[in-house]
């Protein structure tokens, strides 16, 4: 089943893309939105979002940001 998202939904992943993974995401929105929310739906709407994490187990930072540039990565 495809989920509809709302903009309520995206800003949500905006705003907590950077500090959280994607599997924790879903199971916020899924508390948030009464209904189940899965990791891939999670990771296609991030990257439909053009929002890009930087590749490794259980890292959170996003690619691009400000905070990455100044660390010099």
């Amino acid at each position: 089943m495809n989920i509809k998202w709302q903009d309520g939904d995206r800003d949500f992943i905006r705003a907590n893309a950077a500090t959280m993974k994607d599997k924790d995401l879903a199971v916020a929105l899924g508390k948030l939105t009464g209904r189940e929310v899965t990791l891939d739906a999670v990771r296609k709407e991030r990257q439909k979002l053009g929002i890009a994490k930087k590749p490794g187990r259980g890292i959170c930072a996003l690619t691009g940001t400000r905070d990455a540039a100044e660390a010099g990565d």
